[in-house]
């Protein structure tokens, strides 16, 4: 019967012959031409691969079947010595390859090289693997987390999808190549094909190009002095001593598992610490001699000290951190091998540190006694250590861990949130369950190369990383804390502000060793208020003399709370209240009359709509008929604010405005410093008495202390809103309005820094703008308030610091990535040159590409950097109060070794956010070096 479709089948049934080293055609010194040994093979014959025979597969049977024999549809021969296996990306081939047998012929396997062919065996290869194929296995390996088993398993049906289970098995071979293959490719793009050189621990690892290197992107100070020209490119300029301080994370990943090779004397590493993870040896050797004590946590229970405490008898590794693995949880002998090993690459000359570890409150405790009494941690003398605690991680940690150890409060930290491992942990999380069961070697370079690749592929977007988004987010970030801590510093009393300046200076100085000395960042209350001391407060702020308005406000929302379900006693209450007041208003009608003169009328008499701010506003229900009948909270008194300019000159009583808009002025002062101490008492009493009742007696009771500061609060808020609209109708002018104002309810929110001071979200967090109307005066009232602004004050200046150094820093990085980025160039420049010279025609191509992708790299950093920087000039702050002091001028990037200096000065207003002219302020510009 006539076939009617296309069928698959094997080119070397069509006599196709691969022939090696004479440009496809046949080596003259070949006699075997011919094609009797193509479709025979023995009875049992073994398959001479590099592979195990394929009948020692598991579930294969024993077959004396001619290759032919197989299904059809089959495009592969099994089982024939003459065949090579070739697996490429579109699947499984078998093939006759012919090789060169000149005289002077490389070796089988370096021919196979040279068609691109990477083989399983260098000694009679039968397996080989195109560059193409290990290449996309790799590829789908980082960004799918495919496992050799899987991947292979695709292709074998990719090759037949009715017979895949007939496809030669080479996932041995693919798993072996593919090792070989990651170590090749690192060490070709690390430059060591180019020159014959020793591969040292951690070259083979890429380094963050934004990070300080001496000696690659950045030329220390000499002498560790703070100054120096020759090393800023002749620029004359200073530069703070932390700008060179190295930043390092530590963290641990629990879910990247090992389990126990089951042939350990049978692994060969390839890569033994020349990446990310450490050498096998030494680290086994420190893990024999130092001693693992349990650890007795002393704040709270975390799952790095409880893990390292417990025992994982089926686990090799329990997980991996910083760049070495465990054996047992995450104990301190671990990352303290990891932290020293960390502090060897590319940090010659830096003397300082700043680690962040999600346990450093316990773990730094005696670092250094542990890294004496081992004879394999070294450790510089003059290295200085700071410990922090991610942001993430501190609010997990006792409320006293957040100022000791929290970024925002350490000097030189910038806006470093300490928990960028985080970030390389989940891709890792995608290959873990693939490298659960590998071997030891294998993991770890499996590891590696995903670690590369991540540093990579942030190396290429980190242009636009830090000019569009950091440096953008810097220069906001400096004009708003800048404002909000010059409007609390302006209106503080100059002698306290002495005294916490000299507060913060001591605590950092002695933060190092004493951590407690932080604790000024931190109000330190002993004792809240008692119900009793709050409600005398309340009753003396809300009893006879109260002013009119505050009755009228306290009247309205008693009602308002009323509601329909008023009983005949509270109708009661209410309406004698209304009597009284009343009274006072005829009194005063009375009064203006005589003022006012009789040409005042009924028709000027108006009911006011409510104008309420409630903190705890329930849902508003019907009220009583009979409620409203006879409302004189709501009428309108004859005051120049309600009749309106035009009436009061019409009436000659102009300079009774006048009047009254002072008077406005000190009502709207008072409710605002009363609303101030209320929820400075608020905060005071979340802290002490909420946060710390323990049964619901307690509960109920502290909750009842909140609502009546609550309505405290919310008398103040609503008297100042209506004294707010008042000065609005009595003409006042932009700058009185300015000063006092809109209020909201996300305005009257309690301070977190005394309420929850270990709360997340906060570290943007600044005060609303009334509570720096009067510092000074609010003080001196109250020592409670004098410790609350102490302790704001420092807050808002730690916060405008830290932007600062933000500021300076990413200006630094915008240069050290430059100098990374044009040295790498440079590097393959002399590597091409070596190349040229050998005459080594590939390894000059590839140098050039290499060249070329960092060159254009560089390129696009520095215009990306110049856009950011004409977009927006950079800005520092004026040298009031800051705990640093720089006259470093970097500027616009520039193309060379030169930089460019703009030496000019520019106002706050305008670049930086919007501020307003009463804000602007001369600051330094900070000038870039190339």
């Amino acid at each position: 019967m006539d076939r009617l479709f296309f069928e698959e089948s094997c080119l070397v049934k069509s006599g196709m012959v691969i022939w090696l080293g004479h440009g496809g055609n046949a080596c003259p010194w070949d006699d075997d031409v011919g094609e009797s040994a193509l479709f025979t093979t023995e009875e049992g014959g073994s398959n001479d691969t590099d592979a195990e025979s394929t009948l020692e597969e598991p579930n294969a049977e024993q077959s004396t079947k001619e290759a032919h024999d197989l299904p059809t549809g089959v495009p592969f021969i099994k089982n024939n010595k003459a065949m090579t296996t070739i697996v490429d990306k579109s699947g499984v081939h078998t093939h006759i390859v012919k090789y060169c047998t000149c005289p002077e012929a490389d070796a089988a396997d370096i021919q196979l090289f040279n068609m691109g062919l990477f083989p399983a065996s260098f000694i009679e290869p039968k397996t080989a693997f195109t560059f193409d194929v290990l290449n996309d296995f790799l590829l789908d390996n980082l960004e799918c987390g495919t496992s050799a088993m899987n991947y292979y398993s695709k292709l074998r049906r990719m090759t037949t999808s009715v017979f895949p289970h007939l496809v030669p098995d080479r996932y041995r071979e693919l798993m072996r190549v593919a090792r070989q293959w990651r170590k090749l490719k690192l060490l070709k793009w690390n430059g060591f094909g180019h020159e014959e050189k020793e591969v040292r621990p951690g070259d083979l690892a890429l380094f963050c190009p934004a990070c300080p290197q001496p000696g690659i992107n950045v030329t220390l100070p000499a002498g560790g002095t703070a100054e120096d020209i020759d090393a800023n490119n002749g620029s004359a300029r200073e530069t703070p001593s932390w700008l060179y301080t190295r930043s390092l994370v530590m963290d641990g990943n629990f879910k990247a598992e090992h389990l126990h090779a089951t042939n350990p004397a049978d692994e060969v590493s390839l890569m033994d610490g020349r990446g990310f993870m450490v050498g096998d040896a030494l680290y086994k050797e420190h893990l024999a001699i130092a001693k693992d004590a349990v650890q007795c946590s002393e704040c709270n229970n975390h799952r790095a000290v409880n893990l390292a405490n417990a025992s994982r008898h089926r686990l090799e590794a329990t997980g991996i951190g910083g760049c070495a693995y465990f054996q047992k949880g995450e104990r301190q002998m671990n990352m303290d091998y990891a932290l020293c090993e960390a502090l060897k690459l590319n940090a010659e000359g830096i003397r300082h540190v700043l680690t962040f570890y999600d346990v450093n409150c316990q773990y730094y405790k005696h670092l250094q006694d542990r890294i004496a009494d081992s004879p394999l941690l070294k450790m510089h003398d003059e290295l200085e250590i700071t410990p922090g605690i991610g942001l993430w991680h501190v609010h997990g940690h006792q409320d006293s861990c957040y100022v000791r150890y929290a970024c925002n409060f350490i000097q030189g930290a910038a806006r470093i949130d300490g928990e960028i491992m985080e970030t390389l942990w989940a891709p890792l999380n995608i290959i873990s369950p693939a490298a659960h069961g590998m071997g030891t070697p294998h993991r770890k370079e499996c590891l590696d190369y995903q670690m590369n690749d991540c540093n990579f592929m942030k190396m290429i977007r980190m242009s636009g990383q830090i000019a569009c988004q950091k440096y953008k987010e810097a220069m906001k970030g400096v004009a708003d804390s800048n404002m909000a801590f010059e409007r609390l510093d302006e209106s503080a009393d100059a002698d306290k502000v002495k005294d916490w300046e000299a507060q913060e200076r001591l605590a950092h100085a002695r933060r190092r060793h004493d951590p407690t000395a932080m604790d000024i960042y931190e109000v330190q209350l002993r004792k809240a208020p008692t119900r009793k001391q709050q409600e005398l407060r309340l009753l003396t702020a809300q009893g006879r003399r109260l002013a009119r308005r505050a009755r009228e406000v306290t009247l309205q929302m008693d009602v308002r709370k009323l509601g329909h379900r008023a009983t005949d006693t509270q109708r009661l209450a209410i309406g004698r209240r209304r009597d009284t007041l009343q009274r006072d208003i005829d009194r005063w009608t009375a009064a203006g009359a005589i003022i006012l003169g009789e040409e005042l009328g009924d028709n000027d008499m108006q009911i006011m709509q409510p104008d309420l701010l409630i903190l705890q506003e329930d849902a508003e229900e019907a009220m009583d008929a009979e409620l409203r009948v006879f409302e004189p909270e709501k009428a309108v008194i004859s005051l120049p604010s309600n009749m309106g300019l035009e009436k009061c000159a019409a009436l000659s009583v102009a300079d009774i405005a006048d009047q009254e808009l002072m008077l406005r002025q000190g009502q709207a002062n008072d409710a605002l410093h009363h609303i101030r101490v209320h929820l400075a008492d608020k905060a005071v009493i979340f802290r002490k008495t909420v946060r710390v009742a323990k049964s619901q007696v307690l509960s109920t009771r502290a909750w009842a202390q909140v609502h009546s500061v609550d309505r405290a609060v919310s008398i103040n808020a609503s008297i100042y809103s209506k004294c707010r609209s008042q000065l609005c109708r009595l003409g006042a002018d932009d700058a009185l309005l300015k000063r006092y104002q809109p209020l909201t309810r996300e305005h009257l929110k309690v301070s977190t820094a005394i309420a929850d001071p270990n709360s997340r979200g906060q570290r943007n967090n600044v005060l609303a703008w009334f509570w720096s109307l009067d510092v000074e005066g609010d003080s001196d009232s109250s020592d409670w308030l004098n410790e609350f602004y102490g302790v704001h004050w420092l807050r808002a200046k730690a916060m405008r610091d830290r932007w600062a150094e933000e500021l300076l820093l990413v200006q630094h990085e915008m240069d050290w990535t430059c100098n990374f980025l044009l040295r790498k160039a440079d590097k393959w420049i002399r590597l091409g040159a070596i190349s040229k010279l050998a005459q080594k025609h590939g390894h000059v191509a590839y140098s050039e590409r290499q060249c070329k992708i960092y060159q254009r790299l560089f390129r696009e950093a520095r215009d990306s950097f110049n856009r950011a920087m004409a977009a927006y000039p950079p800005v520092l702050l004026s040298p009031k109060h800051t705990g640093w002091h720089s006259s470093a001028q970097p500027g616009i990037v520039g193309n060379g070794s030169q930089s460019t200096s703009m030496n000019r000065t520019v106002r706050l207003v305008g670049q930086a956010g919007g501020l307003s002219p009463e804000h602007t302020a001369i600051v330094l510009i900070v000038q870039l070096r190339q």
